[in-house]
């Protein structure tokens, strides 16, 4: 992991700056932090990125809101985002 992907991954506090960062970042490096960062509204960004790769590694993470995993789970286009969402929706229930 390069230094602002630690930087990133480990943060805690998140600012409209941080956030930005993030989503400028090539996809590559959203869809890595999107499945370890905790910063919900960031999250619920990531959700929705053009991306099925950065939407899986949102779909991945338990910090992502259970509406937003519901909904990736039901009406994503990728069946590969649907399927990590439905695995995290019921690692979460269980």
């Amino acid at each position: 992991m390069n230094g602002d992907l630690q930087f990133y991954a480990v943060k805690t506090e998140w600012s409209p700056w941080d956030e930005a960062a993030v989503l400028k970042m090539r996809y590559e490096l959203r869809a890595e932090l999107a499945k370890t960062i905790t910063c919900v509204g960031l999250l619920v960004d990531l959700s929705m990125d053009q991306h099925a790769i950065v939407r899986k590694g949102a779909a991945q993470n338990s910090h992502t809101p259970i509406t937003t995993l519901r909904r990736l789970a039901e009406q994503d286009l990728c069946s590969s985002v649907q399927d990590a969402a439905k695995t995290t929706l019921i690692a979460l229930t269980s």
